[in-house]
């Protein structure tokens, strides 16, 4: 489950658009309708995997050298933590 949540939007629609006609074809009752899904499914299953090896992490190697690394600071809390009043 954490795989499908660390795919990008597009992705996830793609997955869950093969899934679905993975079930159309497989409970259709007409053999022509059937036909059409599973050619729908191969054409989605093509573009998923051209996306997910073409796009995901497809980083040249030349710009990812020389990027520098991003330093996040935290700020200090200003406010003083909420105390419960329940136990007075």
């Amino acid at each position: 489950m954490d795989f499908f949540h660390s795919l990008s939007l597009d992705l996830k629609m793609l997955v869950i658009g093969i899934a679905g006609f993975a079930l159309l074809a497989i409970f259709s009752g007409n053999r022509r309708n059937e036909k059409r899904y599973v050619l729908a499914l191969a054409v989605l299953a093509a573009v998923g995997v051209y996306r997910f090896t073409h796009f995901v992490g497809a980083e040249p190697a030349a710009t990812a050298a020389t990027d520098t690394p991003t330093v996040y600071v935290k700020a200090n809390n200003k406010r003083a933590p909420l105390v419960s009043t329940s136990a007075r």
